[in-house]
């Protein structure tokens, strides 16, 4: 099991439940918590799991959690907006390789794929984009008028998370932005005061930008 695979449960289990609420899983499953300060260990917890994953109660610890996490995961983004729920998006298609796992489809989260891909021209990411069949979110600290232009032939609904004040001078991406809704356009804007990451999430999957 790889160690990124670990952390995205142990991430998920940390968001999910409550320390109570894990410890008397845990209990019930004869499983001992290792402890940071006050807190359960989540990482330690999940790497002793997966060590020994075929062990019988192991097994059923993760075969009754995986549905609850994936479920509780589901639920919070139905309830709240979709600002807050960026996490809950992003880890929504990990949760569902990992659920792949405890039916029988070991292969793609043992093995999950990924792929690199570069673009160079604004003609290249209007044709990526433009293969969007659900929602886009783009989280990003800085948007324009070649973020519009990329996204000018998605039909779906668009939503852009980004930094308080980093968007073109506001009259004029104002302006942009008008004419993007005119030509039917449904597109979301909020602002934060703080991001560190740049990605973008479509058809179930979660795009990391790299530069």
């Amino acid at each position: 099991m790889n160690q990124e695979t670990i952390e995205v449960l142990a991430d998920a289990i940390k968001e999910y439940y409550g320390d109570y609420e894990l410890e008397e899983l845990c209990k019930r499953f004869n499983l001992e918590i290792d402890y940071l300060g006050n807190h359960p260990n989540h990482l330690k917890l999940v790497h002793k799991l997966f060590v020994q994953k075929e062990h019988g109660t192991n097994k059923q610890f993760l075969e009754t959690i995986m549905p609850k996490l994936l479920r509780r995961c589901e639920e919070r983004i139905l309830n709240t907006t979709w600002e807050v729920n960026v996490f809950d998006e992003h880890m929504l298609p990990q949760l569902k390789k990992l659920q792949g796992l405890f039916a029988g489809n070991k292969k793609s989260v043992l093995q999950p794929k990924s792929w690199n891909r570069f673009y160079t021209t604004l003609e290249e990411l209007t044709e990526f984009f433009s293969k969007s069949k659900t929602a886009l979110t783009i989280v990003d600290s800085r948007i324009g008028k070649a973020t519009l232009e990329c996204l000018d032939r998605i039909q779906t609904p668009i939503r852009l998370l980004t930094v308080q004040g980093q968007q073109d001078s506001g009259a004029e991406f104002g302006r942009l932005l008008s004419n993007f809704r005119a030509r039917a356009h449904d597109i979301e804007i909020r602002q934060h005061l703080k991001l560190n990451d740049r990605f973008f999430i479509f058809n179930g999957r979660c795009w990391l930008v790299s530069c």
